[in-house]
């Protein structure tokens, strides 16, 4: 695996940071023909099935250079520094939760600046390529880093999250205990179909939930949670080891039932249940259960607990 080599290259990401924070984020529509890819900009995607972030850029050969070979080293490094300034907006666009991105956690902390830096230099170059724009060529470089794991986005940002843990073992996550039901409950909550309700006298354990979010407007981000429809929290905000969100994220996302079933987080017998429109966050990443799913979730989570291991998998469309 190449990581990318360039002269100055210290020099020349420093700048780029202050170039990419003026000109801005731009977030378009997810692609419709991958699972959970969002485009960041022109040139930059976040892969959330993959967990990668991606960028391009592009070098022109010049013309007036004598040998070919160093022409095209040229428009190389160049097309290098620009996937680089692309990479780091699209890192910059990374919903971390429900009101804050990269760009938030960049503004306001040299530490992670510098983390994000040393990310860019380590970024791999996936592919470089010739390629011809009308009578001219050029050389497009295609970089990536991961989301999480060693020396991803997670690792420069995560920690700086309020109320990022200390290192504990999961064993010791204590079960989120269930709330007492509304007196109220909401008579249009859809029914889940799971055939199996909370109290089933089969005890085979639960082991994940999957939410049905389809068409409620949520987006992707590193750090969702669920909540009632009043806002108020049902899982999210967890005290954990934090090597294990770094590595793992607290939860994934997947773009229908039958390919959420498939990821090793659902285990042999997911709770589905479906998530209801609108939400009470800023980038509407959180997503929202009804009164009684909420409670429901939290009965069996004190009974099998798969909520305290991060078994949670969101299904969006690949449009959203």
């Amino acid at each position: 695996m190449n990581s990318i080599k360039l002269r100055d290259l210290r020099r020349a990401l420093i700048p780029a940071i202050f170039i990419a924070a003026a000109c801005g984020i731009s977030t378009v529509a997810y692609s419709q023909t991958g699972d959970s890819v969002q485009h960041i900009g022109n040139r930059g995607v976040i892969d959330w099935t993959a967990g990668e972030l991606k960028a391009n850029g592009i070098g022109a050969i010049p013309r007036d250079v004598g040998n070919d070979a160093v022409a095209y080293l040229k428009a190389r490094d160049y097309a290098s520094l620009d996937a680089m300034r692309n990479l780091l907006m699209v890192i910059k666009g990374v919903h971390i939760d429900a009101t804050t991105t990269g760009a938030n956690y960049m503004a306001t902390s040299s530490v992670i600046r510098a983390h994000v830096q040393g990310l860019l230099r380590g970024a791999r170059i996936i592919s470089t390529r010739t390629i011809h724009i009308g009578r001219d060529a050029a050389v497009e470089v295609t970089v990536t880093v991961p989301m999480y794991g060693s020396n991803s986005v997670a690792s420069a940002i995560l920690p700086a999250r309020p109320g990022f843990g200390p290192s504990v073992s999961q064993s010791a996550v204590p079960a989120i205990p269930a709330p007492p039901l509304p007196a109220v409950q909401n008579q249009n909550t859809p029914v889940v179909s799971n055939n199996i309700s909370s109290d089933n006298p089969d005890q085979t354990p639960y082991t994940s939930v999957i939410i049905d979010a389809r068409g409620t407007g949520a987006e992707r981000s590193m750090c969702p949670k669920i909540v009632r429809e009043d806002g108020s929290e049902v899982w999210g905000t967890v005290n954990v080891a934090p090597r294990y969100v770094i590595d793992h994220g607290i939860a994934v996302y997947a773009n229908s039932i039958a390919a959420a079933r498939r990821l090793a987080r659902a285990g042999t017998r997911p709770l589905i249940l479906r998530a209801r429109d609108g939400g009470r966050t800023a980038s509407q990443s959180d997503v929202v259960l009804s009164y009684g799913d909420a409670n429901r979730l939290l009965l069996l989570n004190n009974r099998y607990g798969f909520l305290n291991n991060f078994h949670v998998i969101i299904v969006l469309n690949p449009g959203e």
